[in-house]
């Protein structure tokens, strides 16, 4: 297989800068992630790292500029319609937020956010189906399916947190980005979050794109390490 064939990311001598912006946020941006491989994204608050996932996932306001190449899985997602960019969001690419409260809805049971995942890209699933893989996924991230209908305030901050991994692994991408997911929590949980989440995207071959500002946190679960400063890798 050749290195192409291998790589899940890629971006070449890639510009964004947002709206009314006079300077570029990244430029001249060179970084590739391959199948199954795990990369820390490491750099000071502001220098660009959580930009670099707003454009895989093209999460921009509008009126951003995009110049470059950019692709995942040979798809160059600022190219796509908005179906095919929500395909994207899940098929391809899994995100799991810093805050996993931002993006679960305070008014739905854990495990109806699983189930609105699945049948939201397969709507011809069965829905017992779903509600099975539901928990299924509830198990593998270490949470009791005896909380299956539980609301999200009812669990705690790491709990959450692998909730949010499981909607990001539920579809099995090839690349999940994990913005800086242990933020919030304290070290043993942290650890236990971080030991999970590199265990599954083994499971399933999905390389991982860990952001954070944590050198030693990237060091541990990373087997390489891109430091990006002012836009570039540095």
């Amino acid at each position: 297989m050749s290195l192409s064939e291998r790589e899940v990311l890629k971006i070449k001598n890639f510009y964004m800068k947002y709206p009314n912006s006079k300077d570029w946020i990244l430029h001249a941006l060179n970084l590739s992630i391959a199948c199954g491989e795990r990369l820390a994204l490491v750099g000071p608050s502001g220098c660009g790292k959580s930009s670099v996932a707003k454009a895989i996932l093209q999460l921009l306001p509008s009126g951003s500029r995009c110049e470059g190449e950019l692709s995942v899985g040979g798809v160059q997602p600022q190219a796509l319609n908005q179906v095919d960019l929500r395909r994207l969001r899940g098929e391809k690419v899994g995100l799991v937020f810093q805050d996993p409260m931002s993006r679960l809805n305070p008014l739905m049971k854990i495990g109806d956010h699983l189930i609105d995942t699945l049948l939201a890209h397969s709507p011809k699933k069965n829905l017992a189906h779903a509600i099975e893989e539901a928990e299924r996924l509830l198990v593998k991230v270490g949470i009791n399916i005896d909380r299956f209908r539980s609301y999200p305030h009812q669990l705690s901050g790491g709990m959450r947190q692998r909730l949010s991994i499981a909607m990001a692994l539920a579809l099995k991408p090839k690349l999940l980005i994990a913005d800086e997911p242990t933020t919030s929590l304290d070290v043993a949980i942290a650890d236990q979050i971080m030991a999970e989440l590199t265990k599954l995207c083994e499971d399933n071959s999905t390389a991982l794109m860990l952001i954070t500002h944590d050198l030693a946190l990237a060091g541990r679960w990373c087997s390489r390490i891109a430091i990006l400063y002012q836009g570039n890798i540095a």
